[in-house]
């Protein structure tokens, strides 16, 4: 069982947290944590804008593919429509920041699974509405390395084995697709 304040995980008999101190309702805590069995995620906002339950490493990548593939013909329409004009600027920036905020919720879910914040996910949405408008080369270069670097992490590393404080496995629930 785990504190509903902090996250850390807590004796089942244990009426305050260790950790931060508070009181443990046991039976809210053991609800919200193995309560109905978890539904596959259905539509575009679950799929890809949902903040939180824990997003195994194949889901994760197939997803950013998913986004990927989606952001090349959107950006190929706004350039063939619209051209190199002011709209064209507006709407592509528009249209990354929608986005970055995909990969954002993608990759909080993901770090959730590994046992993690958000946090690290909050910096690298972070780094990529700063780089919007940025021109410098250089600095681009190196934002991208970073974000890069974040992605194979996520993609690579494996989740915590069984419940943790964000939930079940999503691998022992059947959702490994």
């Amino acid at each position: 069982m785990f504190c509903k304040d902090c996250g850390n995980p807590v004796e089942d008999s244990a009426k305050y947290c260790r950790a931060c101190g508070s009181a443990i309702a046991t039976s809210e805590v053991h609800t919200q944590m193995s309560g109905t069995p978890r539904k596959p995620d259905e539509g575009i906002i679950e799929n890809f804008f949902k903040l939180h339950g824990r997003l195994n490493r194949k889901r994760f990548i197939k997803r950013s593919f998913a986004l990927a593939g989606l952001a090349f013909p959107c950006f190929f329409l706004l350039f063939a429509v619209l051209d190199d004009t002011k709209p064209f600027e507006v709407l592509s920036m528009v249209t990354a920041f929608v986005f970055q905020i995909a990969n954002y919720c993608i990759a909080a879910r993901r770090l959730e699974d590994m046992g993690h914040g958000p946090g690290a996910a909050r910096l690298i949405l972070i780094v990529g509405i700063i780089s919007l408008p940025i021109d410098d080369e250089h600095v681009l270069r190196i934002l991208s390395y970073v974000q890069s670097g974040f992605w194979f992490y996520c993609a690579v590393k494996k989740g915590t084995a069984g419940k943790n404080q964000y939930g079940e496995d999503p691998l022992q629930q059947g959702a490994g697709s």
